[in-house]
Protein backbone atom coordinates (compact mmCIF):
# COMPACT_ATOMS: atom_id res chain seq x y z
CA UNK A 1 0.00 0.00 0.00
CA UNK A 2 2.66 2.39 0.89
CA UNK A 3 4.60 1.21 -2.10
CA UNK A 4 1.68 2.41 -4.16
CA UNK A 5 0.88 5.83 -2.72
CA UNK A 6 4.96 6.43 -3.52
CA UNK A 7 4.12 5.67 -6.86
CA UNK A 8 1.09 7.69 -7.31
CA UNK A 9 3.34 10.16 -5.74
CA UNK A 10 5.45 9.74 -8.58
CA UNK A 11 3.69 9.68 -11.20
CA UNK A 12 1.70 12.66 -10.29
CA UNK A 13 4.85 14.71 -9.75
CA UNK A 14 6.58 14.02 -13.33
CA UNK A 15 2.95 14.75 -14.81
CA UNK A 16 3.28 18.04 -12.63
CA UNK A 17 7.23 18.41 -13.70
CA UNK A 18 5.72 18.48 -17.19
CA UNK A 19 3.29 20.80 -17.08
CA UNK A 20 5.59 22.97 -15.18
CA UNK A 21 8.22 23.12 -17.64
CA UNK A 22 6.00 24.23 -20.23
CA UNK A 23 4.95 27.12 -17.77
CA UNK A 24 8.02 27.72 -16.67
CA UNK A 25 9.19 28.15 -20.73
CA UNK A 26 6.54 30.53 -21.47
CA UNK A 27 7.88 32.32 -18.21
CA UNK A 28 11.18 32.59 -19.82
CA UNK A 29 9.48 33.96 -22.82
CA UNK A 30 7.97 36.59 -21.20
CA UNK A 31 11.53 37.17 -19.01
CA UNK A 32 13.31 37.76 -22.56
CA UNK A 33 11.01 39.72 -23.33
CA UNK A 34 10.94 42.59 -20.95
CA UNK A 35 14.89 42.64 -20.33
CA UNK A 36 14.83 44.06 -23.56
CA UNK A 37 12.47 47.09 -22.66
CA UNK A 38 12.94 47.28 -18.12
CA UNK A 39 15.67 47.24 -16.12
CA UNK A 40 17.97 44.55 -14.57
CA UNK A 41 16.20 44.88 -11.19
CA UNK A 42 12.95 44.67 -12.34
CA UNK A 43 13.78 40.98 -14.24
CA UNK A 44 15.73 39.74 -11.14
CA UNK A 45 12.61 40.53 -9.54
CA UNK A 46 10.37 38.61 -12.13
CA UNK A 47 12.55 35.82 -12.47
CA UNK A 48 12.33 35.43 -8.35
CA UNK A 49 8.34 35.55 -8.53
CA UNK A 50 7.94 32.85 -11.60
CA UNK A 51 10.29 30.86 -9.12
CA UNK A 52 8.17 30.89 -6.28
CA UNK A 53 4.57 30.71 -8.39
CA UNK A 54 5.78 27.35 -10.27
CA UNK A 55 7.00 25.64 -6.40
CA UNK A 56 3.33 26.47 -5.48
CA UNK A 57 1.73 25.52 -9.02
CA UNK A 58 4.39 22.03 -8.93
CA UNK A 59 2.96 20.99 -5.36
CA UNK A 60 -0.82 22.16 -5.82
CA UNK A 61 -0.89 19.82 -9.59
CA UNK A 62 1.69 17.23 -7.24
CA UNK A 63 -1.34 17.38 -4.42
CA UNK A 64 -4.56 17.03 -6.95
CA UNK A 65 -2.55 14.05 -9.16
CA UNK A 66 -2.26 11.81 -5.37
CA UNK A 67 -5.83 12.70 -4.00
CA UNK A 68 -7.71 11.77 -7.72
CA UNK A 69 -4.97 8.78 -7.15
CA UNK A 70 -6.14 7.80 -4.15
CA UNK A 71 -9.82 8.24 -4.48
CA UNK A 72 -9.29 5.52 -7.71
CA UNK A 73 -7.81 3.37 -5.72
CA UNK A 74 -9.16 3.85 -2.00
CA UNK A 75 -12.73 4.29 -3.18
CA UNK A 76 -13.38 0.98 -4.67
CA UNK A 77 -11.85 -0.84 -1.53
CA UNK A 78 -14.01 0.88 0.45
CA UNK A 79 -17.26 0.14 -1.64
CA UNK A 80 -16.30 -3.31 -1.70
CA UNK A 81 -15.50 -3.37 2.22
CA UNK A 82 -18.73 -1.99 2.68
CA UNK A 83 -20.59 -4.48 0.81
CA UNK A 84 -19.03 -7.14 2.13
CA UNK A 85 -19.45 -6.08 5.66
CA UNK A 86 -23.12 -6.11 4.93
CA UNK A 87 -23.57 -9.56 3.04
CA UNK A 88 -21.67 -10.85 6.28
CA UNK A 89 -23.79 -9.29 8.43
CA UNK A 90 -27.23 -10.36 6.71
CA UNK A 91 -25.52 -13.42 6.64
CA UNK A 92 -25.71 -13.83 10.84
CA UNK A 93 -29.14 -13.44 11.31
CA UNK A 94 -29.26 -17.15 9.62
CA UNK A 95 -28.19 -18.87 12.41
CA UNK A 96 -30.40 -18.94 15.92
CA UNK A 97 -28.38 -18.20 18.83
CA UNK A 98 -28.69 -19.99 22.06
CA UNK A 99 -28.54 -19.38 25.53
CA UNK A 100 -24.81 -20.55 26.06
CA UNK A 101 -23.69 -17.91 23.58
CA UNK A 102 -25.19 -14.65 25.73
CA UNK A 103 -23.66 -16.19 29.09
CA UNK A 104 -19.82 -16.67 27.12
CA UNK A 105 -20.32 -13.09 25.98
CA UNK A 106 -21.11 -11.66 29.31
CA UNK A 107 -18.53 -13.51 31.26
CA UNK A 108 -16.06 -12.23 28.44
CA UNK A 109 -17.54 -9.04 29.68
CA UNK A 110 -17.09 -9.17 32.62
CA UNK A 111 -21.21 -8.44 33.47
CA UNK A 112 -23.64 -10.63 35.35
CA UNK A 113 -24.40 -13.99 33.51
CA UNK A 114 -28.34 -13.30 33.72
CA UNK A 115 -30.09 -10.67 32.83
CA UNK A 116 -32.14 -8.08 35.32
CA UNK A 117 -35.77 -7.73 35.25
CA UNK A 118 -35.24 -3.71 33.26
CA UNK A 119 -33.17 -4.96 31.16
CA UNK A 120 -35.85 -8.13 29.95
CA UNK A 121 -38.23 -4.97 30.18
CA UNK A 122 -36.40 -2.73 27.70
CA UNK A 123 -35.67 -5.96 25.43
CA UNK A 124 -39.23 -6.64 24.80
CA UNK A 125 -40.03 -3.24 24.07
CA UNK A 126 -37.16 -3.01 21.63
CA UNK A 127 -39.02 -5.72 19.77
CA UNK A 128 -42.20 -4.47 20.19
CA UNK A 129 -40.76 -1.32 18.41
CA UNK A 130 -39.20 -2.87 15.54
CA UNK A 131 -41.88 -4.61 15.06
CA UNK A 132 -44.37 -1.50 15.03
CA UNK A 133 -41.73 -0.15 12.54
CA UNK A 134 -43.43 -2.01 10.10
CA UNK A 135 -46.46 0.04 8.91
CA UNK A 136 -48.07 -2.74 6.03
CA UNK A 137 -50.82 -4.10 8.28
CA UNK A 138 -52.03 -7.43 6.43
CA UNK A 139 -54.91 -10.18 7.69
CA UNK A 140 -54.27 -13.68 7.43
CA UNK A 141 -57.39 -16.79 6.97
CA UNK A 142 -58.09 -16.64 10.33
CA UNK A 143 -58.78 -12.78 10.97
CA UNK A 144 -55.63 -11.83 12.74
CA UNK A 145 -54.19 -8.79 11.72
CA UNK A 146 -49.93 -8.98 10.88
CA UNK A 147 -47.22 -6.09 9.77
CA UNK A 148 -45.58 -6.52 6.80
CA UNK A 149 -42.65 -4.34 5.57
CA UNK A 150 -43.99 -1.28 3.54
CA UNK A 151 -40.28 0.27 2.03
CA UNK A 152 -37.04 -1.19 2.98
CA UNK A 153 -36.01 1.32 4.73
CA UNK A 154 -38.39 0.07 7.29
CA UNK A 155 -36.60 -3.09 7.54
CA UNK A 156 -33.85 -1.07 8.44
CA UNK A 157 -34.74 0.36 11.25
CA UNK A 158 -36.90 -2.73 12.57
CA UNK A 159 -33.07 -4.60 12.30
CA UNK A 160 -31.31 -1.55 14.04
CA UNK A 161 -33.91 -1.72 17.00
CA UNK A 162 -33.20 -5.63 17.06
CA UNK A 163 -29.60 -4.91 16.93
CA UNK A 164 -29.79 -3.29 20.29
CA UNK A 165 -31.54 -6.13 21.52
CA UNK A 166 -28.51 -8.50 20.67
CA UNK A 167 -26.19 -5.76 22.66
CA UNK A 168 -28.50 -6.58 25.54
CA UNK A 169 -27.62 -10.36 25.80
CA UNK A 170 -30.75 -11.86 26.39
CA UNK A 171 -30.32 -14.90 28.72
CA UNK A 172 -34.78 -14.78 29.10
CA UNK A 173 -35.68 -17.96 27.76
CA UNK A 174 -38.81 -15.76 26.12
CA UNK A 175 -37.00 -12.83 25.55
CA UNK A 176 -34.79 -15.05 23.45
CA UNK A 177 -37.12 -17.00 21.75
CA UNK A 178 -38.85 -13.60 20.45
CA UNK A 179 -35.39 -11.92 19.57
CA UNK A 180 -34.37 -15.16 17.53
CA UNK A 181 -37.92 -15.70 15.52
CA UNK A 182 -37.17 -11.67 14.47
CA UNK A 183 -33.99 -12.10 13.22
CA UNK A 184 -35.22 -15.41 10.79
CA UNK A 185 -38.09 -12.97 10.12
CA UNK A 186 -35.61 -10.50 9.41
CA UNK A 187 -33.39 -12.45 7.02
CA UNK A 188 -36.33 -13.84 5.08
CA UNK A 189 -36.61 -10.34 3.82
CA UNK A 190 -32.52 -9.03 3.89
CA UNK A 191 -30.66 -12.23 2.36
CA UNK A 192 -29.42 -11.63 -1.05
CA UNK A 193 -29.17 -12.97 -4.34
CA UNK A 194 -27.62 -11.69 -7.45
CA UNK A 195 -30.35 -9.94 -9.60
CA UNK A 196 -28.37 -8.75 -13.06
CA UNK A 197 -26.84 -9.85 -16.11
CA UNK A 198 -24.67 -12.83 -16.20
CA UNK A 199 -24.26 -11.64 -19.96
CA UNK A 200 -22.54 -8.69 -18.83
CA UNK A 201 -19.82 -10.62 -16.51
CA UNK A 202 -19.50 -12.97 -19.00
CA UNK A 203 -18.49 -10.72 -21.52
CA UNK A 204 -16.39 -8.91 -19.74
CA UNK A 205 -14.32 -12.09 -18.72
CA UNK A 206 -14.14 -12.81 -22.24
CA UNK A 207 -12.53 -9.37 -23.27
CA UNK A 208 -10.34 -9.69 -20.73
CA UNK A 209 -9.07 -13.31 -21.65
CA UNK A 210 -9.07 -11.93 -25.44
CA UNK A 211 -6.94 -8.38 -24.40
CA UNK A 212 -4.70 -11.01 -22.55
CA UNK A 213 -4.44 -12.47 -25.67
CA UNK A 214 -3.16 -9.81 -27.66
CA UNK A 215 -0.53 -8.66 -24.95
CA UNK A 216 2.75 -9.60 -25.90
CA UNK A 217 4.60 -11.13 -23.35
CA UNK A 218 3.15 -13.84 -21.32
CA UNK A 219 -1.08 -14.42 -21.42
CA UNK A 220 -0.98 -14.45 -17.30
CA UNK A 221 0.37 -10.69 -17.05
CA UNK A 222 -1.59 -9.31 -19.88
CA UNK A 223 -4.59 -10.83 -17.72
CA UNK A 224 -3.33 -9.10 -14.27
CA UNK A 225 -2.64 -5.89 -16.09
CA UNK A 226 -4.91 -4.73 -19.41
CA UNK A 227 -7.30 -7.74 -18.27
CA UNK A 228 -8.04 -6.46 -15.14
CA UNK A 229 -9.49 -3.28 -16.09
CA UNK A 230 -12.40 -5.92 -17.10
CA UNK A 231 -12.51 -8.50 -15.00
CA UNK A 232 -11.71 -6.52 -11.71
CA UNK A 233 -14.90 -4.56 -12.06
CA UNK A 234 -16.82 -7.69 -12.84
CA UNK A 235 -16.27 -9.18 -9.63
CA UNK A 236 -17.75 -5.40 -8.07
CA UNK A 237 -20.49 -5.57 -10.01
CA UNK A 238 -21.26 -8.97 -8.64
CA UNK A 239 -20.76 -8.41 -5.23
CA UNK A 240 -23.24 -5.04 -5.55
CA UNK A 241 -25.98 -6.81 -7.80
CA UNK A 242 -26.19 -8.88 -4.65
CA UNK A 243 -30.25 -7.70 -3.86
CA UNK A 244 -32.23 -8.30 -1.24
CA UNK A 245 -35.13 -10.53 -1.19
CA UNK A 246 -37.78 -7.76 0.13
CA UNK A 247 -36.64 -5.67 -3.37
CA UNK A 248 -36.34 -8.84 -5.92
CA UNK A 249 -39.75 -9.41 -4.93
CA UNK A 250 -41.39 -6.05 -5.47
CA UNK A 251 -39.53 -5.69 -8.69
CA UNK A 252 -41.13 -8.83 -9.94
CA UNK A 253 -43.98 -7.27 -8.43
CA UNK A 254 -43.41 -4.46 -10.74
CA UNK A 255 -42.42 -6.62 -13.62
CA UNK A 256 -38.88 -5.69 -13.80
CA UNK A 257 -36.21 -8.21 -15.29
CA UNK A 258 -33.27 -8.47 -13.87
CA UNK A 259 -30.30 -6.59 -15.75
CA UNK A 260 -32.08 -6.25 -18.70
CA UNK A 261 -30.56 -3.01 -20.32
CA UNK A 262 -27.38 -4.34 -19.71
CA UNK A 263 -28.30 -7.84 -21.25
CA UNK A 264 -30.06 -5.44 -24.24
CA UNK A 265 -26.61 -3.76 -24.65
CA UNK A 266 -24.79 -7.30 -25.13
CA UNK A 267 -27.58 -8.49 -27.55
CA UNK A 268 -27.38 -5.32 -29.40
CA UNK A 269 -23.40 -5.89 -30.05
CA UNK A 270 -23.97 -9.42 -30.77
CA UNK A 271 -26.68 -8.36 -33.18
CA UNK A 272 -24.11 -5.91 -35.36
CA UNK A 273 -21.59 -8.67 -34.81
CA UNK A 274 -23.93 -11.24 -37.08
CA UNK A 275 -25.31 -8.02 -39.19
CA UNK A 276 -23.08 -9.37 -41.93
CA UNK A 277 -24.35 -10.53 -45.23
CA UNK A 278 -22.66 -12.10 -48.48
CA UNK A 279 -23.06 -10.19 -51.94
CA UNK A 280 -23.98 -12.69 -55.06
CA UNK A 281 -23.20 -11.44 -58.73
CA UNK A 282 -24.59 -13.47 -61.35
CA UNK A 283 -22.38 -11.74 -64.48
CA UNK A 284 -24.13 -12.28 -67.87
CA UNK A 285 -21.65 -14.87 -68.97
CA UNK A 286 -23.14 -17.32 -66.03
CA UNK A 287 -20.33 -16.95 -63.69
CA UNK A 288 -21.46 -15.82 -59.98
CA UNK A 289 -19.36 -13.59 -57.66
CA UNK A 290 -19.35 -13.09 -54.08
CA UNK A 291 -18.50 -10.33 -51.71
CA UNK A 292 -18.03 -10.82 -48.13
CA UNK A 293 -16.33 -7.45 -47.27
CA UNK A 294 -19.66 -6.56 -44.89
CA UNK A 295 -18.58 -9.40 -42.66
CA UNK A 296 -15.24 -7.95 -42.34
CA UNK A 297 -17.13 -4.58 -41.52
CA UNK A 298 -19.55 -6.34 -38.89
CA UNK A 299 -17.02 -8.00 -37.14
CA UNK A 300 -14.82 -4.81 -36.33
CA UNK A 301 -17.86 -3.20 -35.63
CA UNK A 302 -19.39 -5.65 -33.33
CA UNK A 303 -15.90 -6.23 -31.48
CA UNK A 304 -15.71 -2.12 -31.09
CA UNK A 305 -19.70 -2.67 -29.82
CA UNK A 306 -18.96 -5.43 -27.21
CA UNK A 307 -16.00 -4.16 -25.86
CA UNK A 308 -17.48 -0.60 -25.13
CA UNK A 309 -20.08 -2.47 -24.07
CA UNK A 310 -18.01 -4.52 -21.38
CA UNK A 311 -16.61 -0.75 -20.41
CA UNK A 312 -19.71 -0.05 -19.22
CA UNK A 313 -19.67 -2.48 -15.49
CA UNK A 314 -17.84 0.13 -14.12
CA UNK A 315 -21.18 2.37 -14.29
CA UNK A 316 -23.57 -0.27 -13.44
CA UNK A 317 -21.37 -1.49 -10.43
CA UNK A 318 -21.49 1.73 -9.24
CA UNK A 319 -25.05 2.42 -9.84
CA UNK A 320 -25.99 -0.96 -8.47
CA UNK A 321 -24.13 -0.31 -5.08
CA UNK A 322 -25.75 2.84 -4.50
CA UNK A 323 -29.37 1.11 -5.75
CA UNK A 324 -28.56 -1.71 -3.34
CA UNK A 325 -26.23 -0.90 -0.54
CA UNK A 326 -27.24 2.98 -0.15
CA UNK A 327 -30.20 4.10 -1.55
CA UNK A 328 -32.27 1.09 -1.64
CA UNK A 329 -34.67 1.60 -4.46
Amino acid sequence: MKKFLVLLGFVGLIACSSLSAQNNDSVQAIDRTEQATDSPAVDSTAEKTGTVSGFFSDMANALVAMVFGLLLFVGPLAMIGHMLYVNWKTRMLEKPLNVEHFIDKRTRKGVPGAMNDDEVELGFRLLDEAYNELTSVETDESGNEFHKPGTMKELLRAQKKIDEVGKLMPTDAALLERYNEYRSFLYDYLRRSFFASWKLIILCVLVAVGVAFMESGSFWKGFFTVGAFFWFPAIVYYISSQVPQYMIDRKNERGGGKGWFSTALVALGLGVLGSGYTVRTKWSDGSVTEDNSSHLIALFLGLLVLIAVAATIYIWAIVNYLRNYVLYW
